[in-house]
């Protein structure tokens, strides 16, 4: 069953509205306007109600099938934040490798000149280049925040963002999105689509026994359930 077209169906049928109590004729009607040419004798249709669709299954239906899209999310938040920390990782060890560099150039230079004045601003020069470089984890914790752009910071943001996303819950990210919204205001009790079997004859002759969606203001079908794959009525058992 094609979730994306039930749900919108059904969203929109939400919204419609009907005068009087569907019979089983309104039922049929609507299966034939459906299935149209693929039907043989039209005049020996059954249809028989196999269960009732409400507010409540639609929401759970709804956030079941956000799940595969709730978990990329969290792994394309998780994978940012670890891409971040390896860049982190990255730019600490080439900046204390840059202080490590122009120490050795400053003690190198110290044994090389001693205390000839001529030398004394090339080897202070190493010595301050170096004095602008953290050492240690801690000395480039402070300096990477001091700079304008902070691989630390957005680190932090990134954890904090995939940590938000971890905590809203599966529940509570579906909770978020226009197809559950829509039904905020509906009682959870209410009727919203109908499943039923249908016995027919199709147009070349075979008995069939089918299960059909129907849509209830106004009577419509809304698909037919496909047993091979995952569809509000048989979601709970894959």
């Amino acid at each position: 069953m094609k979730i994306q077209k039930i749900l919108a169906i059904a969203s929109i049928a939400l919204l419609a509205s009907c005068a009087g109590q569907p019979s089983q004729q309104d039922y049929i009607d609507a299966f034939v306007e459906y299935e149209g040419a693929n039907i043989g004798d039209k005049e020996n249709i059954t249809i028989a109600h196999l269960q009732d669709i409400t507010v409540a299954d639609s929401i759970a239906f709804l956030t079941n099938s956000m799940a595969q899209e709730y978990q990329d999310l969290l792994e394309e938040k998780k994978l940012a934040w670890e891409k971040k920390l390896e860049d982190c990782e990255k730019d600490e060890r080439a900046n204390i490798l840059r202080h490590e560099d122009y120490m050795k150039k400053y003690e190198a230079a110290k044994r090389q000149y001693g205390n000839n004045i001529k030398y004394k601003n090339k080897i202070d020069g190493y010595l301050k280049a170096a004095q602008k470089l953290p050492s240690t984890h801690e000395e480039y914790l402070k300096f990477d925040r001091s700079r304008s752009y902070s691989f630390t910071r957005d680190a932090e943001n990134l954890q904090a963002d995939y940590e938000q996303t971890l905590a809203l819950t599966l529940e509570g990210y579906a909770a978020q999105a226009p197809s559950i919204t829509a039904f905020n205001e509906r009682n959870p009790e209410e009727v919203v689509a109908s499943a039923y079997t249908v016995n027919y004859t199709s147009n070349n002759n075979e008995s069939l026994s089918e299960v059909y969606i129907f849509g209830q203001k106004p009577i419509v079908v809304l698909d037919k359930a496909d047993n091979t794959a995952t569809n509000i009525l048989n979601y709970n058992a894959q």
